[in-house]
């Protein structure tokens, strides 16, 4: 029994975990300086306007990643869900936020450089940028935009 305890707890070392980092061997830190980010059109299923960076792991992959979105002024995500939770932080710029499928920008909350928030699995939500601003978003992937019909 005791050797089949320490085979189910440390049998599966080689295999990373969710939100384990693979590092490249020898390497002991990922870095991306924002000198280095190369922005690039968002995927075809968002919203034109927009601009991705990924600096971390994969969105499509049910793994641990790490994004950014860059916008202008009066970009608007169109109210949509997620199938896990989306953590949030405001880089720089300030974006609306507010929750259900009839939601309006005049009750939205406004976010700023520095603020964070999550937005729950399956919440209905719609995201306005009130200026040009980048995004940060942390979470576990496949990182999927689920547009509600208006």
């Amino acid at each position: 029994m005791v050797l089949l305890s320490l085979f189910l707890i440390g049998g599966n070392q080689s295999v990373a975990q969710v939100g384990e980092m693979k590092f490249p061997e020898g390497s002991v830190q990922h870095v991306v300086l924002a000198e280095d980010i190369q922005w690039k059109p968002c995927p075809p299923n968002l919203p034109g306007g927009c601009e991705i960076v990924v600096l971390e792991g994969d969105p499509k992959s049910p793994d641990l990643f790490t994004i950014r979105f860059k916008v202008k002024e009066g970009f608007k995500m169109p109210s949509h869900t997620h199938p896990r939770d989306e953590r949030v932080t405001v880089i720089s710029g300030k974006v609306s936020v507010a929750f259900g499928r009839e939601a309006t920008h005049e009750e939205a909350r406004q976010f700023g450089p520095g603020d964070y928030y999550v937005n729950s699995r399956d919440a209905v939500h719609t995201v306005w940028a009130d200026s040009d601003c980048i995004l940060q978003i942390t979470g576990i992937g496949p990182w999927q935009a689920k547009f509600i019909e208006e």
